[in-house]
């Protein structure tokens, strides 16, 4: 068998395996501690159909409770809490993935977001979908560029543990918010999901916007930092971007930033959001917080 070269990718489940089973060593824990599995992910971003059905192995979703959600991977954080908070389950395995380099064409994946029977006939261009938005907030013509994404073939994935655990760290997810609607919003502030997301996680936390520590963006890459600061009352140095900004990570880009957050350490509340769609109509947001 030839190894994994540039040239010869290596196959999803072995993508998939190698983010399981770090979370797993990171939590200190077998996958035989693992009561289920949810999961952020989407045939579309994988390039084959019913792709799951195919992954409870590396995913460790074999024989065990599995979730999925066509969604990004903040929301399979909040799905995965509530189970655990629920008592459904003790522990919980949260995983997200993207093999970009398996579909034909990434670039015409966001087309398939356009309602089919104006826009597309229109010939609408879900680039120009955010341009649309910004021209409807500020009542002027609006014309927005950037540069162009990057797919990245993308896994990660981390353990969720109901408190009083064994195995339990020392940060909890304390706060979760979600808002989502139609991609065109005529006269709504283009930030306005990503604001009732934020504020959304905050108000369950009970966690004033003043104590963040540090913002962890995913997604909006065509906003800027500052804009995104204002809309959140946060100061632009806390905010922490996508490094680099245009790689695309699909459904996994929040948990992405959710895994970045972790690792940096968490010296206070911190808050990682996620906003992606045609016109970032899509937000879900996270807070942790030391115990």
């Amino acid at each position: 068998m030839l190894p994994p070269s540039a040239e010869i990718p290596g196959a999803l489940d072995e993508l998939i395996y190698s983010a399981t089973s770090e979370a797993l060593v990171a939590a200190k824990m077998t996958i035989g501690e693992i009561d289920g599995v949810c999961m952020a992910s989407s045939d579309l971003n994988d390039g084959r159909a019913i792709s799951t059905m195919t992954l409870t192995g590396s995913s460790g979703s074999f024989h065990k409770s599995e979730m999925r959600v066509c969604n990004d991977g903040l929301a399979a954080v909040w799905m995965g809490a509530a189970e655990v908070g629920s008592g459904a389950a003790e522990t919980l395995m949260v995983a997200s993935w993207n093999k970009f380099s398996d579909v034909v064409d990434p670039a015409a994946i966001p087309a398939l977001a356009l309602e089919p029977s104006m826009h597309r006939s229109l010939k609408y261009h879900p680039d120009a979908i955010l341009s649309l938005r910004e021209s409807a907030e500020s009542g002027t013509v609006v014309i927005t560029s950037a540069e162009p994404l990057q797919p990245n073939d993308t896994a990660t994935a981390v353990v969720i543990t109901a408190d009083g655990h064994p195995k339990a760290g020392d940060l909890v997810l304390s706060g979760f918010g979600s808002s989502t609607g139609p991609y065109l919003r005529p006269g709504e502030p283009v930030l306005k999901p990503t604001q009732a997301a934020a504020a959304a996680a905050l108000a369950f936390a009970g966690v004033d916007a003043s104590r963040l520590s540090r913002v962890f963006v995913a997604g909006l890459h065509r906003i800027a930092s500052a804009d995104i600061a204002a809309a959140l009352s946060v100061p632009e140095s806390a905010i922490v971007r996508e490094d680099p900004q245009t790689a695309d990570l699909g459904y996994a880009a929040g948990l992405v930033a959710l895994v970045h957050a972790l690792n940096s350490g968490i010296d206070g509340p911190t808050l990682v959001i996620s906003a992606a769609g045609l016109g970032v109509e899509s937000a879900n947001a996270v807070l942790v917080e030391k115990k």
